[in-house]
């Protein structure tokens, strides 16, 4: 087994959740944006954050899950199942539950607050809370890790061998396979509802319906990736070059698809499939692309660069109860729409940070990595 430190995927995931950050701040003064959303800024609206989130979107989350499973079968092969589910109980479960029972509330409830509703936080948290508005804000994803943690675990008690790593390449077919499984499974879902539609289950999962066969498959792309010895010395790594061409021409094109072709008069059919295709694309190669570059040129540590890494899952954590109230006091203000949310940003980021290395670190499930 490689034990070498992969700085990259650490560089990687900061550098994703402040994307993150910075993409649910765009989506305040988006055009089009949805009603729904927590605060929308409807006197400075701007298409520009429309292209910025319609093209982020994309591929936020996939990288996200790749490097779960990534690490997830790293962790789960060294400590056992036991321990490993042990290790998640503080990490992973507990926040997770923290945060939609008590924290995803008051998120949701600033959807109404910030439209001056007349309801108050107690009878929308009895009624509509646990009803239509139902949601886990940006926990959803610890929930969805679970989900595939469980899936992972079963794998590995019926394919033992999956813990032992193997050196390996893949073939143009797997890249060429996960294509066409993401976009016919894009497409299939698609055809029955909205792309962009959210469904809870249970009140245990929230899920986008059109993106959770994209999720599981780059989770356990991940996983192979660590099983194959991807990024050890010798081993596979994307190659930047190709792999961004790919992601520019493949987001470009998505992109033109999202705003141009719809005045072409298409069939609803037609378009639902080439959305399914450039989406999928566009998610496969961005996810390589950012792998490819982020292990060329950031696969290096630093004081600096640790204590992002290491701050990071709080960052995660804070930011939406943190970025809608700020961006919901910024509403009023008389200010250049792009100076606005560069200050809401900066503003938002400044205090999950702070709030991340010097609260939240204190916290076993958010301890910041020993030196």
């Amino acid at each position: 087994m490689s034990t070498g430190r992969l700085y990259f995927l650490d560089n990687l995931k900061w550098f994703i959740i402040w994307l993150m950050v910075v993409f649910h701040g765009a989506m305040c003064y988006m055009a089009y944006a949805p009603d729904w959303w927590y605060v929308v800024d409807k006197a400075n609206p701007v298409l520009s954050a429309t292209l910025f989130v319609c093209w982020a979107d994309i591929f936020i989350m996939p990288v996200m899950f790749f490097i779960s499973g990534y690490f997830g079968l790293m962790s789960m092969a060294r400590h056992g199942i036991r321990l490993f589910w042990q290790k998640k109980v503080a990490r992973i479960i507990l926040p997770w539950l923290f945060g939609s029972i008590f924290i995803a509330p008051v998120v949701t409830y600033i959807i109404l607050a910030s439209r001056q509703s007349a309801m108050g936080f107690g009878e929308f948290y009895t009624t509509l809370f646990w009803g239509p508005l139902y949601e886990q804000a940006q926990y959803w994803y610890l929930g969805a890790l679970l989900a595939l943690y469980v899936l992972l675990m079963m794998a590995v008690r019926i394919f033992p061998s999956l813990c032992v790593q193997r050196a390996g390449k893949p073939g143009a077919g797997m890249f060429v396979a996960m294509f066409l499984l993401v976009a016919a499974s894009i497409g299939l879902i698609s055809s029955h509802m909205h792309p962009d539609t959210w469904r809870f289950f249970a009140y245990i999962l929230v899920l986008q319906p059109v993106r959770i066969p994209l999720y599981i498959m780059v989770f356990f792309a991940g996983a192979w990736a660590w099983r194959q010895k991807w990024f050890a010395d010798g081993g596979y790594v994307p190659g930047a070059g190709k792999w961004g061409a790919a992601f520019a021409m493949t987001g470009a094109v998505y992109l033109w698809q999202k705003f141009v072709l719809p005045v072409l008069g298409l069939s609803t059919g037609t378009m639902v499939w080439i959305n399914a295709v450039t989406m999928g694309a566009f998610a496969i190669s961005s996810l390589f692309f950012l792998l490819g570059l982020f292990y060329l040129y950031f696969n290096c540590a630093g004081r600096y660069l640790s204590a992002l890494g290491g701050t990071s899952y709080g960052v995660y954590y804070l930011h939406m109860p943190i970025l809608f109230p700020i961006a919901w006091a910024f509403v009023g203000v008389d200010m250049n729409v792009y100076l606005k949310y560069i200050c809401v940003c900066v503003l938002t980021l400044a205090v999950c940070y702070a709030g991340s290395r010097y609260v939240l670190s204190h916290i076993k499930s958010f301890a910041l990595p020993k030196k």
